[in-house]
């Protein structure tokens, strides 16, 4: 297991520069995707959520640092990650319905027999929607070929020398700062009844989340937990009425009696409606978060 493969734990230096940062965070990437990739056939919903953020993490960086690798390959690398957690994604969704829909209703409603049912054709949808002949720990043994035939990632190309010379937390906040002041703008005019709108602004949470714990050690603790609170709380929220709207979409997708499925219909839209009324107060917080990368 070569530098990029072993596990480990990003504690990163403040004199370090991007070329070294970046073989320490896609080591510290690979060694958490590692523990994630089981190789069970039915793997459960905490190691296939699990597996999907960490794909999600090494994408951030691979754009965190688009400027210090070639874009074709770079590009051709997170398409194919992207290709493996969409494998998983219809899987993770019946996850999130289960554990936030029926269970919650049977538990309130435990004489209701429909629940039952419902329960026991969601879980036969979720073994259904696993890719057939996929495990986690194959999909990561591809995975750690593809970055073991990818010598991009461990030295630059002539005209890249000098990105990867700079200094990590001059390109880190310089990064940070843009990503930070266009999702300010975009959250202050959103409409969350447009998907296409909702969808790239859950994108703009997403790319300036995870770049910012990557790079958390390189800063002030308080100020950097104090920013992700905000942040998080906005991805939770969005992620939150994602999940509600994806519900009704394998809700529909099941044969229930129509009672059931106005139980479930009332209980997404009160979720949807919790979604809608927390959203502004969360995006308010954002808005008037300290970016913890200016002095």
């Amino acid at each position: 297991m070569d530098a990029l493969t072993r596990p480990a734990d990003v504690e990163l230096r403040a004199d370090l520069a991007v070329g070294d940062g970046l073989l320490e965070m896609l080591s510290g990437a690979m060694g958490a995707l590692a523990r994630r990739g089981s190789a069970a056939k039915n793997p459960g919903a905490e190691a296939v959520h699990r597996f999907r953020v960490g794909l999600r993490r090494l994408r951030s960086i691979l754009s965190a640092f688009g400027e210090a690798l070639p874009e074709r390959e770079r590009q051709a690398l997170g398409d194919r990650l992207r290709a493996v957690a969409q494998r998983y994604g219809r899987v993770r969704e019946w996850d999130v319905f289960l554990a936030q829909s029926v269970l919650p209703l049977r538990e309130l409603l435990p004489q209701e027999e429909t629940l039952v049912a419902l329960e026991r054709s969601a879980r036969k949808a979720r073994r259904l929607a696993l890719p057939p002949g996929d495990t986690l720990r194959s999909n990561l043994l591809a995975i750690e070929a593809a970055i073991e035939e990818a010598p991009w990632l461990r030295r630059p190309a002539p005209d890249q020398a000098a990105v990867w010379d700079t200094t990590l937390v001059d390109h880190a906040t310089r990064l940070l700062d843009q990503r930070h002041r266009r999702l300010r703008r975009r959250i202050k005019t959103v409409d969350l009844a447009d998907p296409t709108a909702f969808h790239q602004l859950r994108i703009r949470v997403k790319k300036l989340r995870y770049p910012s714990e990557l790079v958390k050690s390189l800063f002030d603790e308080d100020r950097v937990q104090k920013y992700l609170d905000r942040l998080i709380d906005l991805q939770d929220v969005m992620g939150r009425l994602n999940d509600a709207r994806a519900g009704g979409e394998l809700l529909r997708s099941l044969d229930v009696p129509p009672a059931t499925q106005h139980l479930v219909t009332g209980w997404l839209a009160r979720d949807t409606a919790n979604g809608r009324d927390r959203f502004p107060s969360y995006a308010r917080a954002f808005r008037r978060a300290d970016p913890f990368w200016e002095t």
